[in-house]
C-alpha cells in the first residue's frame, strides 16, 4: 500500500537539520488568497485559492476549500497543525521545510512582470524535461502533463514531443489545449505508465495522488518531473526520499506576482 506523501514528509522532518526550537515552529502568519490568472493567450485561466503559512520561512498550498480555520492559528505550534493533512497543514509543513538547508542543482532568478516571467519559467520546466528525455531515441518522446499548463504543453510540442494531458478540474476535461485533448484525472495513472516522462503539478500532494503517480511511474520506468508552487520547499526531499527524478520548485512569491521570483531545480 502506498504511504501518503504528506505523512512521509512530516515524519521525515524530525530527522532533518534546521528546524529544532519551539520558536522555529511558531506560526507567525496565515494568509488565504483567491486568484484568477491568465498570463497570456497560450495559457488557461487559473482559478484557485492558496494558503500561505509562515514560521521562520513561508510555505504554500493551493487548495480546494477544505479548510475554514485561519487567523486563530497564528501563535500556535506548526508541529501540532501538521498532525492531520489539510491544505493549510501542507502549507504549514512547507513553511517548516523552508528552514531546512538545501543544495539545489540549479537556481534561476526571474524579475519583471508576470507577463515577462512566464516565458523564462516555462523554458526552465521544458529544459529539465528535455534533460530527462535524453535517453529516448528513434521516436518522439511521450510526455504526460498532469495538471495542465498550456505554456508547458506548447513548449513540449514545439520540441517534438508527443503530449497527453490530464486534469482534475472539471471545466478543463475534454477541452483541447494546443491541440492536446485534456483527459479526466482518473486517466492519470494509465497515461503515466504509457509515457517516458510525467510532468506533474505540486498540487497532487493535496489531492492524495502524488504517491500513486510516483509508484506507477517507477513500475513503468517513467521519469517524473514535479513543478511545485504547492510544497516548493519539499523539492530536495521529494528527490531523496520519495524518488521523484527532478523538481522545479518555485517558493513564494510566485511568478504571477510582479517583482523577483526564485526558481530552484532539484535532481535525484
Amino acid at each position: 500500500m502506498t504511504r501518503d506523501t504528506f505523512e512521509v514528509l512530516r515524519d521525515r522532518l524530525a530527522d532533518l537539520p534546521g528546524v529544532c526550537t519551539d520558536e522555529d515552529c511558531l506560526v507567525r502568519g496565515i494568509w488565504k488568497v483567491e486568484l484568477a490568472f491568465r498570463p497570456n493567450l497560450a495559457e488557461r485561466t487559473f482559478k484557485y485559492s492558496f494558503w500561505l503559512a509562515m514560521t521562520r520561512g513561508q510555505g504554500c498550498c493551493y487548495c480546494t476549500g477544505d479548510e475554514t480555520r485561519g487567523r486563530e492559528l497564528v501563535g500556535t505550534d506548526a508541529r501540532e497543525l501538521v498532525r492531520e493533512k489539510t491544505c493549510l497543514s501542507i502549507a504549514a509543513l512547507d513553511a517548516l521545510y523552508a528552514s531546512v538547508p538545501k543544495s539545489p542543482a540549479a537556481v534561476h532568478e526571474l524579475a519583471g512582470t508576470a507577463i515577462e516571467k512566464t516565458g523564462p519559467r516555462t523554458d526552465i520546466i521544458v529544459a529539465e524535461a528535455e534533460r530527462l528525455l535524453v535517453g529516448v531515441k528513434g521516436r518522439k518522446p511521450r510526455v504526460v502533463n498532469v495538471g495542465v499548463v498550456g505554456n508547458v504543453v506548447r513548449g513540449l510540442l514545439d520540441r517534438g514531443c508527443e503530449v497527453t494531458a490530464t486534469d482534475l478540474e472539471r471545466e478543463m476535461v475534454g477541452r483541447e489545449v494546443h491541440g492536446v485533448r485534456v483527459g479526466d484525472g482518473y486517466e492519470t495513472l494509465k497515461r503515466v505508465r504509457e509515457s517516458d516522462l510525467a510532468i506533474v503539478t505540486g498540487m497532487t500532494i493535496a489531492t492524495d495522488s502524488l504517491g500513486l503517480i510516483v509508484e506507477a511511474a517507477q513500475e513503468a520506468g517513467t521519469k517524473t518531473l514535479v513543478f511545485a508552487e504547492t510544497g516548493a520547499n519539499f523539492g530536495e526531499e521529494y528527490c531523496r526520499t520519495i524518488g521523484i527524478d527532478a523538481v522545479v520548485s518555485e517558493p513564494f512569491p510566485f511568478y504571477i506576482f510582479q517583482g523577483k521570483s526564485r526558481i530552484e531545480v532539484f535532481r535525484k
